[in-house]
């Protein structure tokens, strides 16, 4: 009479073995799905918040005013710039005066006075309640991105060239034909979107 054989002690080390080469496997694949997956969702969101910029630039620039503004300082401001008038101190950036949101029946319907700059590696937009500011108004800042290296601007004058500056206290420069926008990432891509102006 045959009695049931059972696993050996070597048969049974052989089997963990086994099963300890194949789980350690496994979780190296499931640790660099996890990562690639998160990788991702990480490249998602910055290109999503960058479409986001650009498309609030592109509205800002296109609802663009022939109309001068007065900075904190008391400074006549362009109605487009690449010099920021913080009252006391400039920044380089993309200053603008644009029409109000029309679906605001309100004060927010008027005339307003943004900006564009960079600060570090966040870009931040400011805004004055009105295009004339009051003596030593200071603007609201908002983070619109973060993950910026630089950020540059360019105008195109009505002879077809492209100027580096705008604006500039003490010029006659009305409106461009169009602002160049370049965004530079801290991961090394560049973006360079072109805006006419509406006239």
């Amino acid at each position: 009479m045959s009695r049931p054989r059972a696993f050996t002690l070597v048969e049974l080390l052989v089997a963990l073995a086994l099963f300890a080469i194949v789980s350690a496997f496994a979780y190296r694949g499931l640790t660099s799905l996890l990562e690639a997956r998160e990788s991702l969702d990480r490249e998602a969101r910055l290109w999503r918040d960058v479409a986001l910029l650009v498309g609030r630039i592109e509205r800002d620039v296109r609802a663009t005013l022939d109309r001068r503004a007065t900075g904190p300082s008391g400074t006549t401001l362009a109605p487009v710039s690449s010099l920021v008038d913080l009252g006391g101190t400039t920044a380089r950036g993309l200053a603008i005066t644009r029409s109000g949101a029309p679906l605001h029946a309100n004060p927010l319907a008027a005339p307003q006075r943004i900006a564009y700059r960079l600060d570090g590696s966040r870009i931040e937009r400011l805004s004055w309640p009105a295009p004339d500011a009051a003596p030593r108004a200071l603007p609201e800042p908002v983070p619109v991105f973060d993950g910026a290296k630089a950020l540059a601007f360019r105008f195109l004058d009505a002879q077809g060239a492209w100027r580096d500056e705008w604006g500039m206290p003490g010029s006659n420069d009305k409106l461009p034909a169009a602002v160049e926008m370049t965004l530079e990432l801290t991961t090394g891509d560049k973006i360079v979107r072109l805006v006419d102006v509406t006239r």
